[in-house]
């Protein structure tokens, strides 16, 4: 019994950690020289796990691969384009590129995006209505 009540102890302490992390995080400001793009995937590839858009250290197609695009990427602005690629701002803050083709513009009726500087010192994103 013992066990269990410890167990439920720090699960729920892990709970109200995850909570209280996660509510302190926000935009603090925009970046300026950026813009929202999203990927330019179709509503089946969006929804499928197995489908990944890398992202490059180099603007080439044999560039190392540093990872994978999220479904929102914050894009130079203007455009900053080299050899097919789009530069963009990683979440650490690191500069990446993505194959142009597979980004579109930002379309949404209800939010803005805009591209910001988060309260953790990361780059991430605003949604005013």
């Amino acid at each position: 019994m013992n066990v269990f009540r410890s167990l439920a102890t720090v699960l729920f302490g892990v709970a109200l950690t995850s909570a209280a992390l996660a509510e302190t995080l926000r935009a603090v400001s925009p970046l300026p020289g950026y813009k929202c793009m999203v990927l330019n995937l179709s509503e089946q590839q969006a929804k499928d796990f197995n489908v990944h858009v890398p992202v490059r250290g180099q603007p080439a197609a044999n560039a190392p691969e540093v990872g994978w695009a999220a479904a929102t990427v914050a894009v130079r602005d203007p455009p900053h384009v080299v050899n097919g690629f789009t530069e963009a701002l990683f979440p650490t803050g690191a500069t990446v590129w993505i194959a142009s083709n597979m980004l579109r513009p930002y379309s949404d009726s209800h939010a803005k995006c805009v591209p910001s500087l988060m309260s953790n010192g990361k780059p991430g994103f605003a949604y005013p209505h």
